[in-house]
C-alpha cells in the first residue's frame, strides 16, 4: 500500500465473552492488515471453542490470562463494574497477576498496535506502551469518559450492584503502582487510552444516549439480493444451552424447513437433528450466503448475528441466555423485528413464533423497512474506517 508502513506486528485479542463474534470481528481486521503486509498475532480465550473458525488462519495464536470469580446465585451484572469484579478486579491478588501476564505477552510479541474486542485488562496493561483500538459491541465498551459505569438497565431498581467501584479503583491503583504504571482516575478510565469503535447500530448500543458520539456502524454489511426469500429458517445456536436441541426438534417436527449450525455440538447431536429433517452444518457457514436463502433467523442474541439479520431484513426468533443477549433481544423486539423467548415458556411459543415470522407479511415488511433505514444511515461498513485508522497508527 503506497505511503503506508508495512511489516508491523499487530496484536489481536479478546478476553471476555464467548461465541465466535469477537473472533470473527478481529479476523476481519487482521486479514485486511495482512494483505497490506502486516503481521497479525492473536491472543484469545476459548481457543478450543473457537477452533472451527481459527484452525485455518495463518496467524500465531497465543493463550491469555483469564480469571473468573464464582458468581453468587442469580447474579446479573448491574453495570460493567460487576463484570470486571467477577473477572479479577475485586482483588490485587488476582488483578496484578493478570496484568503481569499481559506484560509478558506484550514483551514477547512487541506489537506496534493492539486491536481488542472485549479485552479490558489488556487495554489497561497496554496503556502508554502501544496504541490501542477497541472494537466490538456497545455492551463491551461502556463510555470511558464517565465518572462511573452507567447501569445496563437504568429504569429498573434491580439488579443491585455486586461490586463497589471505589473498591475496584483501589485494586486498580494498587496493581498499577506495583507495576510502576499510572492509574486511571476512575474505573471506566481503564480503557480511556484506547480509541473506541462501537461496531453496531445505535439501536443495539445500550449506552447510545450517554456515549456522546455515534456508533461506527457494523463492520460489514450483508449482501441483499432484493428477491423474496424462501420459506425456510436458519438457526445459529449453542449446544450447551439446554433449550437448543428441544427448540430445533420442535421446529423440525412442526414441518418448518430449515438449516442450522449448533456451536459446540457433537457428531451424534448433529446426526439426530439431521434425522429430523434439518440441514445441519459441521462448520459455521458464511452469514452473507445463509441470509440470502432464508426468511427468518433463530439464535441466542449475539451482537454479530443480530446486526447482520437486522441489516439483511430478516425477522428473528431469539432465545437470550445472558444479559447482553437479553438487551439485544429486547431492542430488536421493540423495533418490531423479532420475537424472543426467555425463562420458562410453553413449547407452542417456539413453533407459533417461527410461524408468524415466516408467514405474517407484517414481519417481513417491518424487517425490510428496518433494513432499508439502517442501510441508509450506515451505507458502508466500518471495516474500512477501522483498517484505515490502523494504517495511520502503524505509519
Amino acid at each position: 500500500m503506497s505511503g503506508t508502513a508495512r511489516g508491523r506486528t499487530v496484536l489481536f485479542s479478546w478476553e471476555l465473552g464467548g461465541g465466535f463474534g469477537h473472533a470473527n470481528s478481529l479476523l476481519r481486521v487482521a486479514r485486511a492488515l495482512a494483505v497490506d503486509g502486516h503481521r497479525p498475532v492473536f491472543a484469545v480465550r476459548e481457543a478450543v471453542v473457537s477452533w472451527p473458525i481459527m484452525r485455518d488462519i495463518p496467524f500465531p495464536v497465543l493463550p491469555i490470562p483469564v480469571w473468573s470469580e464464582p458468581s453468587p446465585p442469580g447474579f446479573l451484572a448491574a453495570s460493567f463494574a460487576d463484570i470486571l469484579g467477577t473477572h479479577g478486579y475485586a482483588s490485587e491478588r488476582t488483578l496484578l497477576p493478570l496484568l503481569r501476564q499481559w506484560d509478558g505477552i506484550l514483551d514477547v510479541v512487541r506489537p506496534d498496535l493492539a486491536v481488542l474486542d472485549y479485552a479490558p485488562t489488556l487495554a489497561l496493561a497496554a496503556a502508554g506502551r502501544v496504541p490501542v483500538l477497541d472494537i466490538g459491541s456497545g455492551f463491551c465498551q461502556p463510555p470511558a469518559h464517565l465518572p462511573s459505569f452507567p447501569r445496563y438497565l437504568p429504569n429498573q431498581p434491580d439488579p443491585a450492584p455486586t461490586y463497589v467501584e471505589a473498591d475496584l479503583l483501589a485494586v486498580i491503583r494498587a496493581s498499577q503502582a506495583a507495576r510502576g504504571r499510572p492509574a486511571p482516575d476512575t474505573v471506566p478510565g481503564i480503557t480511556a487510552g484506547a480509541e473506541s469503535f462501537v461496531t453496531t447500530v445505535s439501536e443495539l448500543d445500550p449506552f447510545c444516549e450517554v456515549r456522546g458520539r455515534p456508533t461506527a456502524g457494523p463492520l460489514v454489511l450483508p449482501t441483499s439480493s432484493g428477491e423474496p426469500a424462501p420459506r425456510r429458517f436458519f438457526a445459529y445456536l449453542s449446544a450447551p444451552v439446554a433449550s437448543t436441541e428441544p427448540a430445533l426438534t420442535l421446529l423440525a417436527t412442526a414441518g418448518f424447513e430449515g438449516e442450522a449450525y449448533v456451536r459446540g455440538s457433537t457428531a451424534e447431536q448433529r446426526d439426530r437433528l439431521r434425522g429430523r429433517g434439518l440441514t445441519v452444518h459441521d462448520a459455521p457457514p458464511p452469514m452473507s450466503e445463509v441470509l440470502s436463502r432464508v426468511r427468518a433467523v433463530a439464535h441466542q442474541g449475539g451482537l454479530g448475528i443480530t446486526t447482520e439479520a437486522l441489516m439483511a431484513g430478516r425477522p428473528q426468533l431469539l432465545f437470550p441466555e445472558h444479559l447482553e443477549h437479553q438487551l439485544n433481544a429486547s431492542a430488536v423486539h421493540r423495533l418490531g423485528g423479532a420475537h424472543y423467548l426467555s425463562g420458562t415458556y410453553p413449547a407452542s411459543d417456539v413453533t407459533e413464533g417461527m410461524r408468524q415470522l415466516l408467514d405474517d407479511p407484517a414481519f417481513a415488511r417491518r424487517a425490510g423497512e428496518l433494513a432499508a433505514d439502517l442501510r441508509r444511515r450506515w451505507p458502508d461498513g466500518s471495516l474500512g474506517a477501522i483498517v484505515g485508522r490502523c494504517h495511520e497508527l502503524l505509519a
